[in-house]
């Protein structure tokens, strides 16, 4: 099962193929149901996500992720996690960090990380 999931993850991510230069991803499985994903996307503006999840199929979030997006020159833009080190944000653990500091977010999925981020590239090419 935890397999099927990384299937749809990378299929989600070539949905944005249109906007995507190179991508590599490194699984692990620690049970049928139990994994972990990691990967590096460059987008065609020389835009990078780092990103990294650990999923447990039989749980309808994932346990830990992190989707680390940076500027050609490796600068924050933004990053998404549920590290447990902002405790008085409403939307405990999940937030995002960006230049101006950290902000609350709702649990987010690759899909919604890649729009914010096809926005982005997209006005970047247009300049």
């Amino acid at each position: 099962m935890i397999l099927e999931y990384f299937k749809q993850l990378k299929e989600t991510i070539y949905l944005f193929d249109h906007i995507i230069v190179d991508c590599s991803t490194e699984e692990k499985t620690y049970s049928d149901e139990k994994g972990f994903i990691s990967g590096e996307i460059v987008f065609a503006d020389n835009s990078q996500l780092d990103f990294a999840e650990v999923k447990e199929m039989g749980q309808k979030s994932k346990i830990k992720y992190r989707y680390h997006y940076m500027n050609h020159s490796k600068t924050l833009i933004f990053r998404y996690d549920n590290a447990k080190h902002y405790p008085n944000l409403s939307t405990f653990p999940h937030h995002k960090h960006t230049p101006s500091g950290v902000t609350e977010s709702e649990a987010i999925d690759m899909e919604n990380v890649l729009k914010e981020i096809e926005a982005i590239v997209v006005k970047n090419n247009e300049s």
